[in-house]
């Protein structure tokens, strides 16, 4: 695909998804309450830790650094609880990808539950604008933000910043104007989208990817990806647990593994 055609065919891509984000950005507007990771807070947690220890730890592991004895048979890899981006997420959206399933809350299909701090935002597909190759390229070239050590490739930069900026940021550091919105980007801050755009830089994080995971992310986007392909996401537990049980286990993670201050025993 020629650049003068793969411009035409961004701004074609820009403008659907120009049409996406501002329905998104209008349903944001109606939360008046700016985000908080600990809104609402509440949730036992040694209760919690009691959950997470029977049920969660085979994937998440007991560390929460997503190494728990099941941990290798999940494509992509479970999530790493104790990584920095877990700050950008806010304990509603936890809750809710544990009570109903991480594709319902991405699909907004949570029973009329819904996030008050945050818009779940899916990522789209490229499927359409992009050529196999490109993908490809693109990956690799993603993966300079995580290795330190950026290729010179103008048209995988090119792609970037055209269909990728306002997500994960010019750095790749997931603070794009999306998840950002009117926060200080000078300092830490909760994403106004979730789960927040991922941060590429993050080893830990984008370890939990391989290049075959991400080359139908990014053709599919991602909910299409974990129905079409069956790679895997977090299943419901609104039938097995309470919803007491489920915010202790927010509590739990976010005191034990994101803020990492676990609880002296009593």
């Amino acid at each position: 695909m020629t650049m003068r055609v793969l411009g035409l065919a961004f701004r074609r891509a820009a403008l659907a998804l120009g049409v996406f984000f501002l329905a998104a950005g209008a349903a944001q507007a109606a939360y008046k309450t700016p985000p908080s990771p600990e809104a609402p807070e509440k949730g036992d947690y040694w209760l919690g830790e009691e959950v997470y220890k029977e049920i969660c730890f085979s994937c998440h592991g007991l560390k929460g650094d997503g190494k728990g004895p099941n941990w290798k048979a999940s494509r992509p890899r479970p999530q790493v609880f104790t990584s920095p981006l877990m700050k950008r997420m806010t304990d509603e959206y936890v809750f809710a990808v544990v009570k109903y399933g991480k594709m319902n809350v991405l699909k907004e299909k949570m029973n009329g539950f819904k996030l008050k701090f945050s818009r779940p935002t899916a990522m789209p597909s490229f499927g359409e604008v992009l050529e196999d190759a490109q993908i490809r390229r693109l990956i690799q070239w993603e993966k300079g933000f995580t290795t330190g050590r950026q290729a010179r490739d103008p048209e995988m930069k090119e792609i970037f910043e055209a269909a990728c900026v306002q997500c994960h940021g010019k750095a790749g550091l997931g603070n794009g104007e999306r998840p950002l919105g009117s926060q200080d980007p000078s300092k830490p801050f909760v994403s106004e989208i979730q789960p927040p755009p991922m941060n590429y830089t993050l080893k830990d994080q984008m370890e939990r990817f391989d290049d075959e995971f991400l080359f139908w992310l990014i053709k599919l986007g991602r909910i299409d990806v974990s129905e079409q392909k069956d790679f895997n996401y977090m299943q419901a537990y609104g039938h097995v647990l309470k919803d007491e049980e489920m915010w202790g286990v927010v509590r739990y993670v976010r005191e034990a593994f994101i803020n990492g201050k676990p609880r002296a025993k009593k």
